[in-house]
């Protein structure tokens, strides 16, 4: 059961390939959510599309290979391009001209690409734990040879090839728990791990086997300052999947706000969504009042 049900859903077809959206709520500012690219869909946004759709319309969007969307058979099909091309088709599927993007992780990452690239469509940008490189990775998460056959399958050795395609769920498991260090969120790493395991490493493979894009990476800094927008980046002090450096770096090229969540981890938004929301609610009112 869902505290709200969509007004409008569907799987929309992009050329053979479906792409599952969901439409809650319809007030005069549409708030399109994206979450990172497979290992999660919609659903993780649970804790703020009831709160949000008080005030505005909210759009989500399943990544593809998770949720309703189609599972991808090639690694040209996990593009960034593609990606962003989908959200780009549900917001014209739901006839919204303009939007406030809302993203985590790799999909915050997203988001801020899309106002830079389209300007004229996007009102602002909310980045939560933004998967941009414009600092290094974090130590532990170059540990280990994602490649190579391992001699232990214990903490971060889990994020490796081999033990992905011999155990999804024991890695979905620790990976979740890590990004969440916050007391007592047994609830969020088990909703975390469940949608997790709706998609498979072999799709998970082919995501990272997709040509890499400059604009995630050494061209990051670049697409940043491209960004025209108002934006709000919120990151974790304790997030164990990108360095909060990250997110700061975000604000300062967009000429964004920036607010760490002390002892907050990877997903803020779902383990605490009271603030997450309030921060949420407040920009989109402030960056939409004269351009509604």
């Amino acid at each position: 059961m869902r505290a709200l049900a969509p007004v409008n859903e569907g799987v929309l077809d992009r050329h053979g390939f479906g792409v599952g959206y969901a439409v809650y709520g319809d007030g005069p500012v549409t708030v399109c959510l994206v979450m990172p690219d497979t290992i999660v869909h919609a659903r993780a946004w649970k804790a703020q599309v009831p709160f949000l759709a008080r005030h505005f319309r909210v759009v989500t969007v399943d990544p593809r290979g998770n949720g309703r969307s189609d599972r991808p058979t090639t690694p040209e099909q996990f593009a960034p391009t593609e990606l962003e091309a989908d959200v780009w088709a549900v917001l014209d599927r739901v006839e919204a001209t303009r939007a406030v993007l809302g993203g985590l992780c790799s999909g915050a990452a997203l988001a801020t690409i899309m106002a830079a690239e389209r300007p004229e469509r996007v009102m602002g940008v909310v980045a939560i734990n933004p998967g941009m490189a414009l600092s290094p990775p974090l130590p532990h998460k170059l540990q280990y040879d994602f490649e190579a056959e391992l001699d232990t399958d214990q903490g971060w050795a889990t994020m490796n090839r081999h033990h992905w395609l011999r155990d999804w769920s024991g890695f979905a498991e620790f990976f979740f728990g890590e990004m969440f260090p916050e007391p007592h969120s047994t609830k969020q790493v088990e909703d975390t791990v469940a949608w997790a395991t709706e998609t498979t490493p072999e799709v998970m493979l082919l995501d990272r086997q997709s040509e890499a894009d400059p604009r995630f990476g050494e061209g990051a800094e670049e697409m940043c300052r491209r960004v025209r927008c108002p934006v709000l980046v919120i990151s974790g002090s304790l997030d164990m999947c990108q360095s909060p450096d990250r997110g700061r770096r975000v604000a300062e090229l967009t000429g964004g706000d920036f607010v760490l969540m002390e002892g907050s981890g990877h997903l803020p938004n779902a383990r605490d969504p009271v603030r997450v929301n309030l921060l949420i609610r407040d920009f989109v009112l402030r960056v939409s009042a004269d351009r509604v």
